[in-house]
Protein backbone atom coordinates (compact mmCIF):
# COMPACT_ATOMS: atom_id res chain seq x y z
CA UNK A 1 0.00 0.00 0.00
CA UNK A 2 2.82 2.42 0.91
CA UNK A 3 4.55 1.77 -2.42
CA UNK A 4 1.34 2.68 -4.27
CA UNK A 5 0.96 5.92 -2.33
CA UNK A 6 4.60 6.88 -2.88
CA UNK A 7 4.31 6.08 -6.59
CA UNK A 8 1.11 8.14 -6.87
CA UNK A 9 2.69 11.10 -5.07
CA UNK A 10 5.76 10.91 -7.32
CA UNK A 11 3.59 10.81 -10.44
CA UNK A 12 1.55 13.80 -9.27
CA UNK A 13 4.72 15.76 -8.49
CA UNK A 14 6.22 14.95 -11.88
CA UNK A 15 3.01 16.01 -13.63
CA UNK A 16 2.88 19.24 -11.64
CA UNK A 17 6.49 20.10 -12.40
CA UNK A 18 6.27 19.20 -16.09
CA UNK A 19 3.24 21.50 -16.35
CA UNK A 20 5.44 24.39 -15.20
CA UNK A 21 7.27 24.85 -18.48
CA UNK A 22 7.77 28.37 -19.80
CA UNK A 23 5.30 30.20 -22.01
CA UNK A 24 7.51 33.16 -22.98
CA UNK A 25 10.99 33.80 -24.25
CA UNK A 26 13.25 35.57 -21.80
CA UNK A 27 16.38 37.59 -22.53
CA UNK A 28 19.62 35.79 -22.02
CA UNK A 29 21.22 37.05 -18.83
CA UNK A 30 24.93 37.33 -18.10
CA UNK A 31 24.59 34.27 -15.90
CA UNK A 32 23.10 32.30 -18.82
CA UNK A 33 25.83 33.56 -21.12
CA UNK A 34 28.55 32.51 -18.73
CA UNK A 35 27.17 29.06 -17.92
CA UNK A 36 26.12 28.17 -21.47
CA UNK A 37 29.08 29.93 -23.07
CA UNK A 38 31.60 27.87 -21.20
CA UNK A 39 29.63 24.68 -21.72
CA UNK A 40 28.29 24.72 -25.29
CA UNK A 41 28.14 28.02 -27.15
CA UNK A 42 31.67 27.77 -28.50
CA UNK A 43 30.51 24.88 -30.68
CA UNK A 44 27.05 26.16 -31.55
CA UNK A 45 26.63 29.96 -31.58
CA UNK A 46 27.26 31.25 -35.11
CA UNK A 47 28.84 34.65 -35.60
CA UNK A 48 27.74 34.82 -39.26
CA UNK A 49 24.15 33.53 -39.27
CA UNK A 50 21.53 36.27 -39.53
CA UNK A 51 19.36 34.35 -37.03
CA UNK A 52 19.55 30.94 -35.38
CA UNK A 53 17.84 28.51 -33.04
CA UNK A 54 19.98 26.35 -30.76
CA UNK A 55 18.39 23.32 -29.11
CA UNK A 56 19.87 21.63 -26.04
CA UNK A 57 17.77 18.64 -24.89
CA UNK A 58 18.27 16.83 -21.65
CA UNK A 59 21.24 14.44 -21.99
CA UNK A 60 19.11 11.30 -21.99
CA UNK A 61 16.69 12.55 -24.65
CA UNK A 62 18.81 13.59 -27.62
CA UNK A 63 21.93 15.44 -28.75
CA UNK A 64 22.09 19.22 -29.32
CA UNK A 65 21.20 20.68 -32.71
CA UNK A 66 20.91 24.07 -34.39
CA UNK A 67 19.17 25.83 -37.25
CA UNK A 68 21.02 28.70 -38.95
CA UNK A 69 19.60 31.21 -41.44
CA UNK A 70 21.94 32.94 -43.89
CA UNK A 71 21.42 35.69 -46.47
CA UNK A 72 23.02 39.00 -47.41
CA UNK A 73 26.58 40.18 -46.77
CA UNK A 74 27.87 37.98 -49.57
CA UNK A 75 26.21 34.86 -48.15
CA UNK A 76 24.23 32.43 -50.28
CA UNK A 77 20.58 32.32 -49.18
CA UNK A 78 20.24 29.09 -47.24
CA UNK A 79 19.12 27.36 -44.08
CA UNK A 80 21.59 25.06 -42.40
CA UNK A 81 21.10 22.45 -39.71
CA UNK A 82 23.97 21.25 -37.55
CA UNK A 83 23.59 18.40 -35.08
CA UNK A 84 25.73 16.40 -32.73
CA UNK A 85 26.21 12.78 -33.68
CA UNK A 86 28.24 11.80 -30.64
CA UNK A 87 31.02 12.61 -28.25
CA UNK A 88 34.29 10.85 -28.92
CA UNK A 89 37.33 12.87 -27.89
CA UNK A 90 35.26 16.03 -28.40
CA UNK A 91 31.98 16.88 -30.10
CA UNK A 92 31.33 15.12 -33.41
CA UNK A 93 29.06 17.16 -35.70
CA UNK A 94 27.19 16.66 -38.93
CA UNK A 95 25.40 19.27 -41.00
CA UNK A 96 23.11 19.73 -44.00
CA UNK A 97 21.87 22.81 -45.76
CA UNK A 98 19.21 23.79 -48.27
CA UNK A 99 19.72 26.69 -50.62
CA UNK A 100 16.61 28.75 -51.04
CA UNK A 101 15.47 32.14 -52.29
CA UNK A 102 16.02 35.31 -50.30
CA UNK A 103 12.30 35.71 -49.53
CA UNK A 104 12.14 32.36 -47.76
CA UNK A 105 15.33 33.03 -45.78
CA UNK A 106 14.09 36.49 -44.77
CA UNK A 107 10.72 35.14 -43.56
CA UNK A 108 12.36 32.59 -41.27
CA UNK A 109 14.80 35.24 -40.05
CA UNK A 110 11.97 37.71 -39.37
CA UNK A 111 10.12 35.13 -37.29
CA UNK A 112 13.08 34.65 -34.94
CA UNK A 113 13.88 38.37 -34.86
CA UNK A 114 10.34 39.39 -33.86
CA UNK A 115 10.03 36.55 -31.34
CA UNK A 116 13.26 37.67 -29.66
CA UNK A 117 12.06 41.30 -29.55
CA UNK A 118 9.06 40.26 -27.45
CA UNK A 119 11.03 38.44 -24.75
CA UNK A 120 10.68 39.45 -21.12
CA UNK A 121 12.07 38.37 -17.77
CA UNK A 122 9.98 35.78 -15.97
CA UNK A 123 10.39 33.19 -13.26
CA UNK A 124 8.56 30.23 -14.75
CA UNK A 125 11.58 27.91 -14.83
CA UNK A 126 10.32 24.93 -12.87
CA UNK A 127 10.40 21.27 -13.64
CA UNK A 128 12.75 18.36 -14.06
CA UNK A 129 14.08 17.48 -17.47
CA UNK A 130 13.38 19.57 -20.51
CA UNK A 131 14.81 21.18 -23.57
CA UNK A 132 16.45 24.60 -23.59
CA UNK A 133 16.16 26.65 -26.77
CA UNK A 134 18.10 29.77 -27.70
CA UNK A 135 17.04 32.17 -30.45
CA UNK A 136 18.68 35.18 -32.03
CA UNK A 137 21.98 36.19 -33.49
CA UNK A 138 25.42 36.70 -32.02
CA UNK A 139 24.33 40.00 -30.42
CA UNK A 140 20.80 39.51 -29.07
CA UNK A 141 19.77 36.11 -27.69
CA UNK A 142 16.57 34.97 -25.96
CA UNK A 143 15.95 31.62 -24.36
CA UNK A 144 13.09 29.37 -23.31
CA UNK A 145 12.95 26.12 -21.41
CA UNK A 146 10.44 23.48 -22.59
CA UNK A 147 7.73 25.80 -23.95
CA UNK A 148 4.15 25.24 -22.80
CA UNK A 149 1.84 23.35 -25.14
CA UNK A 150 -0.43 25.73 -27.02
CA UNK A 151 1.80 28.76 -26.40
CA UNK A 152 3.22 30.94 -29.16
CA UNK A 153 6.70 29.82 -28.16
CA UNK A 154 5.70 26.17 -28.61
CA UNK A 155 4.42 27.08 -32.09
CA UNK A 156 7.78 28.80 -32.68
CA UNK A 157 9.85 25.78 -31.68
CA UNK A 158 7.54 23.42 -33.60
CA UNK A 159 7.76 25.30 -36.90
CA UNK A 160 11.53 25.73 -36.61
CA UNK A 161 12.01 22.05 -35.81
CA UNK A 162 9.92 21.22 -38.89
CA UNK A 163 12.28 23.51 -40.84
CA UNK A 164 15.22 21.55 -39.44
CA UNK A 165 13.61 18.33 -40.67
CA UNK A 166 13.06 19.85 -44.13
CA UNK A 167 16.72 20.87 -44.30
CA UNK A 168 17.88 17.42 -43.19
CA UNK A 169 15.61 15.95 -45.89
CA UNK A 170 17.15 18.35 -48.43
CA UNK A 171 13.59 19.39 -49.38
CA UNK A 172 13.10 23.06 -50.27
CA UNK A 173 9.40 22.48 -51.10
CA UNK A 174 8.86 21.08 -47.60
CA UNK A 175 10.63 24.15 -46.21
CA UNK A 176 8.48 26.55 -48.26
CA UNK A 177 5.29 24.76 -47.19
CA UNK A 178 5.99 26.11 -43.69
CA UNK A 179 5.87 29.76 -44.82
CA UNK A 180 2.14 30.35 -44.07
CA UNK A 181 2.71 29.28 -40.44
CA UNK A 182 5.94 31.33 -40.31
CA UNK A 183 4.14 34.46 -41.59
CA UNK A 184 1.16 33.94 -39.25
CA UNK A 185 3.38 33.47 -36.22
CA UNK A 186 5.53 36.48 -37.15
CA UNK A 187 2.36 38.64 -37.11
CA UNK A 188 1.48 37.22 -33.68
CA UNK A 189 4.88 38.17 -32.25
CA UNK A 190 4.73 41.63 -33.87
CA UNK A 191 1.34 42.08 -32.17
CA UNK A 192 2.93 41.42 -28.76
CA UNK A 193 5.12 44.54 -28.91
CA UNK A 194 4.35 47.09 -26.19
CA UNK A 195 2.09 49.89 -27.44
CA UNK A 196 4.18 52.73 -26.02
Amino acid sequence: MNKKIITLVMLLMAAAFSAQAQSRLEPMTQLHQKSWGEKEFGTWLSETAIQQMLKFPTPMEDFPSALYIYYGYGEIERLQVKWCVGYNKGVMLDSMEVRTDKTTAVKFSDLIEHAVKTCMFNDERLGFDGTTYFFGNSIRVATIWSPDRGSNCKRLTDVLEKAMTAVKNQNEDELKSLLPEVESLTKVFKGLYPKD
